[in-house]
Parts: C-alpha cells; structure tokens; sequence
C-alpha cells in the first residue's frame, strides 16, 4: 500500500480538522454566491427554457473578464477570469455561433465595447459541436462522458479523456507564457441526457460520473456548468421543492455543488405586471431562476426574474424593477380542479376564442399550418385574461385530459372530429379553420368588437393581427359533422 493512500494518511492524523480553528477557509466563486469556481453545477428546466441561452450568457460575462469586464451577472460579482469550453450534441456550430454573437454584441451595445472587443470575447469561448464535426474530426459513434469497462465499472470515455488532456494541455500553455487570463475556467456541458452516456435514473453511473467531474474540475480549478432536464409531469409539480422538478436519480440533486432551476412563468405567477410593462413577450418568455440546492458557505438564495431579449438571445435581469413578482397567485378552486369548472355561459363565444387562438398561431389559419399543444397553451396564457370568454376554459393542453370538457386538449380533439384539424408528428395541422367558424359564428357582433379592441394592443406589440371572420363566410355543415358541446 502506497504512503500516500488515504487509509495511511488517515492513521497519520492528516485529515484533522485542527486549521480550521485558526484558518478562514474562505469560499472560491466564479460567480459570487451562484456558482462556485470548481466543481459540478447542474442548470435544469423543461425543454426550450433558455438554459443553453442562460449559460452561453454567462459564459460571456466571464469571457470578458479581463478584456472587456462586465460588473456583473444577475447582480452578483463575476470573480472567475478566463477561456469558456462549450461542449453539446444538440446544437450546430453555426446555430451555437450565432448565439453566442448575438450575446456578445448585446453586452458592447450595454457596456460600449468596440468591435475587436467583441470579437474577442467571443474569441474566448470554445465550442466543441460534436453533430457538425466530420468523422475524420471525431470518430466516436457519440460524445458520452462515462461508459461500463469490461470489468463492469463505470469510467471516463476516451472522449471525456481527450478533453480531459485538452483543458490540461491548453492551461499549462497559459502558465508557461504567463498568461493566467487565457486560462480555462468553465466547462458547458449541453446536456447531460445527450452525453452522459447513460439513463438519468441510474444512480450508480451518476454518483461515478459527478464525482469523477467534481475531482477532476478541483485539479484543473474550473466549473462545470451542467444541463440537465424535468420529466414531462413537472408542470404539475411547480409548487413542490424545484429538486422534485429534477429529472433522473437523486444523486443529480446531491452531489453537484449546486443546482439551479430556470422555469418559464405560468398562470400562477404574478407576471400580469410584467407583460403590461413589456406587451410583446409571451408568458414563457418570462423566466425564474432559483437556486434548488446549494451546499457552500455564502451561496446566494434569491430567486431572480428574467425576461428574455428576442433579438439576440440575451437576458435582462427584472427582479428589482418588479418586486411582487415572486407572489403566487392563489386561484379559486374552480379554477384549479377541473371537476368543479362551470360550462361557458356563451358556448358560441366561447367556441370562437378558442378557434381565434388557433388562427393565431397558424398565421390566421391559411391550411396546412402546423402548431403544437404548447403554441396553443402560449396564446391562451397570453390572451386569456383580455377575453371573458376564455374564462371557463382549462389551460390543460396534454392529450389525456381530451375527455375533459372545455379544456385545451378537448378542444382541439373536438376540432379536429368535425375536420377543423387534423393531426401531424408533432401537434396539429389546420385544414379549414372556416369549418369552426362557421360551426360557432352566430356569436353577438358586439362581443367579437369587444375582444377585438381588448386585443389591439397586445397585436399592434406582437406583430400578430387577426380579423374575426376573415376565413370565410358562414356554411351550413351536414349534422352529422357536428360536434355539440357538453
């Protein structure tokens, strides 16, 4: 047995805590407070949430340490200066690329950073796009970090070792021309199902796999900034701890240094305030980021809120300019169990917002447009609240819940029975919207002008605009095409 096993060292008295009576130990941070300097952080949150977008975003903050420095990221001090290695197999180089510069003209636009500014911030972030490179760049059959040796254990890839002697090969080169700002100081990995190299439900691989990563990231001082992601029920989990959220095995919430949660705004959130403020965001586009679980000394537990910047692909921070946004918000219980939800009482009416919503997101409806369940949920949650005739209609938009009158999924399963819709890989596809507007025209003059005028706002800031009765004239359908509304 070697002298320096721990066993040995261990005997020796190596491991007593004695210093810590006379030594501060003080915590080491990339980010004050939200991501340490060294070791696994996990981001997770539904699909489409921005948590690649997020990242690169920090990412850049840290990139332009040194060059072009930023304050900060979401008010919190950025200490780590250096190079940003993004790894993924799901994005392209060119899709990544264009992101990342999207960011990084923002924050000159923010910070008046020159062009050559700009051009080497972005210069310090690295990309390793595993689908755009040719076989003769990588020839693995895929980019998984851990696989089962032959004797059974989980261990590195000869991927995960390449990059391994990469981040070692690329900091030495830095030390040796004493140039400590070229350092590489974060890792992205985007994401975990798509390179882990195993389920997520599989403990024994994620607590080898973290563990191996939280080792090596303290030898090389660096992070590693994970992507992970919520299973499909999540939703419905939103007001149970953020780590219930968490797809896979326990260890994914515990071993990381820190796990962070980034989630779209619902119906429940106090996020009204918001969209009068800024009219041309839909209601994903406000975002919340929390931290799940934080196990270093001075971690920094406030949530922030954060609306997405469309045209670059940046974020900006709101948690101060609206300070009542973390207020849930209590709904009847009508609104929430759908046992108890009262039928329109307007069923035409009630039939047409639902028909505008889908004409909405299909481009007024011209056939052959395609959208999904979540297209329709985003317009509902947007428009719900400037239309009373949506006002006994469930948000639900799965498919199980088609059985439930006047929920979004019933809708469109009753739409699509009368030939409204059909269906498509995946979501609907419109074949004549004329039919269900028809079906439902004889609703009052007065009430389609008073949504119209409700919404102008929202469609003169969203681009989006709508003219009632502009997919045809009224046709009488045969009855047995019909569908009655419960």
């Amino acid at each position: 047995m070697s002298d320096e096993n721990w066993t040995v060292l261990a005997r020796r008295g190596e491991y007593s805590a004695r210093d810590a009576a006379r030594n501060p130990f003080a915590m080491d941070w990339a980010v004050e407070g939200l991501l340490p300097a060294t070791g696994a952080t996990v981001l997770f949150g539904t699909g489409s949430t921005g948590k690649t977008q997020l990242l690169l975003w920090l990412g850049a903050h840290i990139a332009a340490q040194g060059i072009a420095e930023t304050k900060d990221w979401l008010g919190a001090e950025v200490r780590a200066t250096g190079k940003i290695l993004v790894l993924s197999a799901e994005d392209l180089r060119e899709h990544l690329f264009k992101r990342i510069g999207g960011i990084a003209w923002q924050m000159g636009e923010e910070n008046g950073w020159s062009g050559e500014q700009v051009e080497e911030v972005c210069a310090r972030i690295h990309v390793m796009p595993f689908l755009s490179m040719s076989r003769s760049e990588f020839s693995e059959l895929n980019p998984s970090m851990f696989e089962r040796g032959a004797d059974g254990d989980w261990q590195p890839t000869s991927s995960l070792v390449h990059i391994e002697k990469f981040l070692d090969d690329a900091n030495a080169e830095a030390d040796a021309a004493s140039r400590p700002q070229d350092r590489f100081v974060g890792v992205i990995l985007d994401s975990a199902v798509s390179m882990a190299g195993f389920e997520m439900s599989q403990s024994e691989a994620t607590t080898n796999f973290l563990f191996h990563l939280n080792r090596m990231s303290r030898r090389q001082e660096m992070f590693w900034a994970i992507i992970g992601h919520t299973p499909k029920d999540a939703g419905k989990k939103v007001d149970e701890p953020a780590v219930e959220r968490l797809r896979g095995s326990a260890m994914w919430s515990t071993t990381p240094r820190t796990v962070i949660e980034l989630r779209c705004a619902t119906s429940n959130d106090n996020v009204e305030q918001v969209l009068v403020r800024y009219p041309h965001l839909e209601m994903r586009d406000v975002l919340f980021l929390s931290t799940a679980k934080a196990n270093s000394v001075g971690a920094d537990l406030r949530p922030r809120a954060l609306i997405r910047l469309k045209d670059n692909g940046a974020f900006k921070d709101v948690t101060d300019q609206f300070p009542s946004i973390f207020e849930r918000i209590v709904k009847p219980k009508s609104e929430n169990d759908r046992s108890e939800r009262l039928p329109p009482t307007d069923v035409n009416q009630t039939w047409l917002a639902v028909i505008d919503l889908v004409a909405r997101v299909t481009n007024n409806g011209i056939p052959g447009s395609k959208f999904t369940r979540q297209n329709l949920r985003d317009q509902f949650d947007h428009h719900r609240n400037l239309n009373d005739a949506l006002e006994h209609v469930s948000p639900e938009h799965e498919g199980k819940y088609s059985a439930s009158d006047f929920s979004l999924a019933w809708c469109l399963s009753q739409l699509c029975a009368f030939g409204a819709l059909g269906t498509s890989k995946q979501g609907f596809v419109v074949i004549d919207l004329q039919i269900a507007r028809s079906r439902f025209s004889k609703v009052s003059t007065l009430a389609t002008s008073e949504f119209e005028s409700r919404s102008a706002a929202v469609d003169k800031q969203d681009g989006s605009s709508l003219e009632h009765g502009s997919l045809g004239d009224k046709v009488e359908l045969p009855k047995q095409h019909l569908v009655q509304p419960s």
